[in-house]
């Protein structure tokens, strides 16, 4: 072989090595990505929220599954795979170009280890498609792997090469461990500086839940009993409007509130009231803790109210979530009323294990295991006695303002486990111990009305930052309070909003007002329903016009373009935006060249976003003073115009 083929062969084996070692680069940032977002999901080290991939989608059934986690440590399998991604992309950078034999070991195992994990996902068809990605991408790199090392193998063309592709396994071996120790500390130390946030925030729902309950203390719903009367709306006129017009409470004894089958002692000082849906996966996740307390204590009992999400059966939502929801509590209340309290939790027990699931095929065998007859079950369960227990336990959710399940209440009192982690046990013990020690009476409160509750989960919740990026809010950065919507620009409700909203501001001056871009469209929002493209076809195009003329005419511009589009609707058009954007006095050409921009697109989507990472679930959402009211409408009460007034002035 002559010097120049030498060289031509060394020259073409030097770029194949580069192409195969940007590709395994390239395939492990790909499953490095997509595994490190669903260890940050899940394991809560970020506010992170991931398109399709909720409590209710296939990432979150496997991510509850026995696979989901790792044996004994508790953490989240995607842990595993993002560090070792991340593991084999430093060793994969320092060993190159030669493929020692202990990495690629390594990556065989890696790429057993993804199989297993796919043969899962298939065999269960929980389609996830971060995990998907990440499986596959580290196929692809375990291909490009062996493709190296039989290149490495093979190239015994001269010695120049085969010393060049010849890798020592233990320089190798050591910056894969060393990696792979350094990003797992990172790791425990993000984890356990976000346990006591947690912990923080936990502690201070567990106590709100006991100073609720303390004896002799106040009780915000105590005042909140009657009923509208002559003196109520004399009150509500004075007061422009800004007071509840009907009753706040559910029920006016509030023993009356528990469901009608209970587990646990009769007079038990401890009570929970549990409103679920039997195909609800925290609801199962949480009926499992209060299993084990039940099984541990003798001073806790549990009862449960029905709240199917599911359009068949229950008027308050807007969307089925769970298609069987309504039959299984149906089932529920039909082994009530055959076999009574014990026969009632039985079949409790026995569909959240079928997750709430049953095909008529499968349904004479659960009624057998009961031990009744399926034809009078089935009879019973059609009939219209079942069906009144059900909208009973739907008018009663109605009434406590239920948006997601479970909602689980503490002798009365709510407990708000969405707004931060929270450990059960830990607030019945907290609560037990104040009872004990004569602190507590182990009242029973009245849950609050829809009303109420809402104004409470205001004043509860978490506060956010919410930035001004174009510095175009009304009003000026330092007021002492802010309002701040989220909303699609074309939406009617945002005008109705705003309109109210405008009222308050003139009635309390000194408050900052902006409405962020929410487009009601998946072309440009992808946590937005296809349905929703055909009802909300300008959002998009709003959405861009709005930042456009903030970015090229100020603040004036900025609020002007918003009340055109708010006054125009949902059928507005481009060219009627960009004439609009003229008669505000701004250059069509520059308007629709920032419309365009990725500039603009980038603050829309910074928008979007935001709301995605704080789970903002329905739009036009509100926040004031940080804090979002997580439901605005409510037939005539005036919900904003409370909230208002109470972070304004501080009066009830």
């Amino acid at each position: 072989m002559t010097s120049s083929q030498a060289n031509t062969i060394d020259r073409d084996a030097t770029a194949g090595d580069n192409l195969r070692w940007f590709l395994g680069l390239l395939f492990l940032i790909i499953a490095a990505v997509a595994s490190g977002l669903l260890m940050m999901k899940e394991m809560g080290v970020m506010g992170v929220v991931l398109p399709g991939c909720g409590e209710q989608s296939a990432c979150g059934d496997l991510s509850r599954g026995f696979f989901g986690s790792v044996p004994g440590l508790g953490w989240p399998s995607s842990y595993l795979g993002f560090t070792y991604f991340i593991a084999m992309i430093a060793a994969w950078s320092a060993c190159w170009p030669g493929v020692p034999m202990l990495m690629l070991w390594i990556g065989r195992l890696g790429m057993l280890f993804s199989l297993m994990f796919i043969i899962v996902i298939l065999v269960q068809w929980k389609l996830c498609p971060y995990c998907i990605i990440a499986h596959v991408a580290n196929l692809a790199f375990w291909i490009t792997l062996e493709c190296s090392k039989r290149v490495n193998l093979n190239a015994n063309l001269n010695a120049n090469l085969n010393e060049r592709t010849e890798g020592s396994s233990m320089p190798a071996f050591i910056t894969f461990l060393f990696s792979w120790i350094i990003v797992t500390g990172l790791l425990v130390g993000g984890r356990a500086q976000a346990a006591h946030m947690n912990k923080v925030a936990s502690d201070a729902n567990m106590e709100a839940i006991i100073k609720a309950t303390l004896a002799g203390g106040a009780n915000p719903l105590e005042q909140a009993k009657d009923d509208a009367g002559a003196g109520n709306n004399a009150k509500a006129e004075a007061d422009g409007g800004i007071a509840f017009q009907g009753k706040r409470a559910v029920v006016d004894n509030p023993n009356d509130f528990s469901g009608r089958y209970r587990l646990g002692p009769e007079d038990a000082p401890i009570q929970i009231v549990m409103v679920g849906d039997y195909q609800c996966p925290d609801c199962k996740s949480y009926e499992t803790q209060i299993s084990k307390i039940l099984e541990e204590r003798d001073d806790v009992s549990l009862t449960v109210r029905h709240f199917p999400f599911n359009k068949d059966c229950n008027p308050h939502v807007n969307r089925t979530l769970h298609g069987n929801a309504c039959w299984a509590a149906r089932f529920a209340e039909t082994a009530g009323i055959l076999g009574g309290n014990d026969a009632f939790w039985k079949a409790h027990q026995l569909l959240f294990e079928a997750r709430g699931r049953f095909t008529q095929k499968e349904f004479p065998g659960m009624v057998q295991q009961l031990g009744m007859d399926p034809a009078v079950f089935q009879q019973i369960m059609t009939g219209p006695a079942v069906e009144a227990l059900l909208q009973e336990d739907i008018a009663i959710g109605g009434q406590l303002g239920v948006f997601f399940t479970p909602m689980i209440f503490i002798n009365g009192v709510q407990l708000k486990w969405w707004q931060v982690p929270i450990r059960l046990d830990a607030a019945v013990d907290a609560l037990a111990r104040d009872i004990a020690a004569g602190r507590n009476d182990g009242a029973i409160k009245a849950p609050p009305t829809t009303a109420v509750k809402f104004i409470e989960d205001w004043r509860d919740g978490p506060v956010r930052t919410i930035p001004d990026a174009l510095g175009v809010s009304k009003g000026v950065m330092s007021a002492p309070h802010s309002i701040i919507l989220y909303a699609d620009y074309t939406d009617p409700k945002t005008k109705e909003l705003h309109e109210r909203i405008e009222i308050l501001r003139a009635k309390y001056p000194g408050i900052r007002y902006d409405i962020l871009a929410i487009p009601k469209n998946p072309e440009c929002n992808d946590n937005i329903r296809p349905e929703f493209a055909d009802k909300f076809p300008s959002s998009c195009t709003a959405a861009m016009a709005v930042k456009s003329a903030g970015k090229l005419g100020g603040q004036e511009a900025y609020w002007e373009m918003i009340e055109f589009l708010l006054d125009s609707g949902q059928q507005v058009t481009k060219p009627e935006i960009l004439a609009a954007g003229t008669r505000i006095g701004l250059d069509r050409d520059a308007l629709m060249t920032a419309m365009e921009s990725d500039e603009i697109s980038a603050l829309v989507r910074t928008d979007i976003m935001r709301a995605k990472g704080w789970r903002l679930r329905s739009f036009p959402s509100i926040f004031v003073d940080g804090k979002q009211i997580p439901r605005w409408q409510l037939d005539d009460e005036p919900i904003v115009e409370r909230v208002v007034k109470i972070a304004v002035t501080g009066e009830e």
